[in-house]
């Protein structure tokens, strides 16, 4: 039996230790933190649950290809019950609202209402909404393994939505906005959406809701990779947390194991790294096999921001009726807060998922944008780290009691999240919680993961599968592991 080191116990970890396991590989994942998920995950404060992840889930409608890797890894089984939300988020400002129904005809009828003079760009997006919802990701294989073959039955099969996906893949949201004449939709879109976005994002995001998937796992993110570390050790899997790896070890151009930050050596037959990218890339492997396009993305973050934001959680003692899943709310007038300006404020409400707070009580958590440079420079003066979080903090309680005014005085618990909390927890580059999202050609859509000089390793996770996600992580575990049954001539199986 040849053994498989994964770095990292997150999704694409989870992912691919499961799958190794099943296909007879000797596995063990070292995890530097203390328990499963990576960035999928959430954490108790007086009573509250805080989740730090997911909003909806990829793959929660049975018969799509992610429901399938969900199933396969225990991430979701019959026990586990969705929420599809009637509104994806409700836009307001003074006198004014726009709501974004996840029912694509709903949403058509709303916004032509609203804006009778954009009934053709509306028609047209509802449109790509609608096509867009049954195209299905092609997981079978590794896409670099897939044939030409396997690409024209792709094609053929979803043609309408390949179409869309070419078109809507080549502008960005504020490209989208701009081809609304209606001032509402406009403000609207670049308020739910960042502007440098590609459209995909926006458009993808409401066709999966459109056609029944991207749910709501009841119980959230840590419950969730909590049933796929249970899958991975009741396959025979070995987790070691507290097991940060320092470098990969490396023996005539092949990884023959890893060196832990305790100095500890493990060797094994093969390394998949499902860690951060750059960490990876830059520190575990000393920057020696660096692809040159990685160089280039890795090298030139002002060009090529990965995706941050600070989160103000808010525990309410006062149960305030669930409306909708999420509100964004334009100021009065913009606030500089988290190195950025901010003209809007995101509020989401967690009444729908009753675990995340006692009886009687509720959840909140105001989203910001945020300018990792800003956080980092602050970092290191205590009081103004602190007191920049205090002014998301009170900002965002503000936010809460203006819309929900019964939420006055109730506050009892706040915990804010900057992009320094994703990288002392999670060793995310720049505080990352996705990769690329702007929709430069450089950015990658799929990297094998194969390092050109290094023999028996591979890189995994989010960083592999721009823009990133829990479905990139997933799919990228997925491949890693059907990679190494193909280096060993192993059928691939997923039962």
């Amino acid at each position: 039996m040849k053994k498989a080191i994964i770095v990292g116990a997150g999704i694409a970890g989870l992912t691919c230790g499961i799958y190794a396991a099943k296909n007879g590989f000797d596995t063990e994942i070292y995890e530097a933190h203390t328990g499963p998920g990576g960035e999928c995950t959430g954490w108790d404060r007086k009573g509250y649950h805080f989740d730090g992840c997911i909003h909806w889930l990829v793959g929660s409608k049975p018969g799509t290809s992610f429901h399938k890797i969900w199933r396969d890894t225990g991430a979701i089984d019959d026990t586990v019950k969705f929420i599809n939300h009637d509104i994806y988020v409700r836009y307001e400002e003074e006198g004014a609202s726009v709501t974004f129904y996840t029912d694509a005809g709903r949403l058509e009828k709303h916004l032509t209402e609203i804006a009778p003079e954009d009934k053709r760009q509306i028609k047209r997006l509802c449109g790509a909404i609608r096509a867009l919802g049954d195209l299905n990701m092609p997981i079978d294989k590794p896409m670099d393994m897939m044939t030409a073959g396997d690409g024209i039955r792709f094609a053929a099969k979803n043609f309408a939505g390949i179409k869309k996906m070419s078109e809507y893949g080549k502008m960005k949201v504020k490209d989208l906005a701009g081809l609304f004449k209606s001032p509402l939709l406009k403000r609207a879109l670049l308020a739910i959406f960042d502007g440098e976005y590609t459209a995909m994002a926006f458009v993808s995001t409401l066709a999966g809701m459109n056609a029944g998937d991207c749910g709501y796992p009841l119980g959230g993110s840590r419950a969730l990779a909590s049933r796929m570390e249970k899958r991975f050790l009741d396959s025979g899997g070995k987790i070691f947390y507290g097991s940060a790896v320092d470098e990969v070890l490396v023996e005539n151009a092949k990884a023959v194991g890893v060196k832990l930050k305790n100095g500890k050596e493990i060797l094994s037959d093969y390394v998949v790294s499902c860690a951060d990218g750059y960490a990876t890339l830059k520190n575990m492997l000393g920057d020696r096999y660096t692809p040159p396009l990685y160089k280039k993305l890795f090298g030139n973050p002002k060009e090529y921001p990965p995706v941050t934001s600070a989160l103000v959680f808010m525990g309410v003692d006062a149960d305030i009726p669930f409306d909708c899943r999420g509100v964004d709310m334009r100021r009065g007038k913009p606030v500089s807060l988290s190195g950025v300006v901010s003209e809007h404020v995101t509020l989401l409400n967690y009444g729908y998922d009753r675990s995340m707070a006692p009886a009687g009580k509720s959840v909140f958590v105001s989203f910001y944008g945020a300018d990792y440079d800003f956080w980092n420079s602050i970092y290191p003066d205590k009081e103004k780290y602190a007191a920049e979080k205090k002014r998301l903090e009170e900002d965002a309680v503000a936010a809460l009691v203006r819309r929900y005014p019964e939420a006055e005085g109730k506050v009892e618990v706040t915990d804010v999240v900057t992009p320094m909390t994703y990288e002392r927890y999670c060793n995310a580059w720049r505080g990352a919680w996705m990769t690329w999202t702007c929709g430069e050609k450089e950015v990658p859509r799929y990297f094998n993961g194969v390092l050109p000089g290094l023999e028996n390793f591979i890189m995994a996770g989010m960083w592999t599968m721009p823009p990133g996600g829990l479905p990139g992580a997933a799919a990228a575990g997925r491949f890693a592991a059907h990679r190494l049954c193909i280096w060993n001539g192993i059928p691939f199986k997923t039962e």
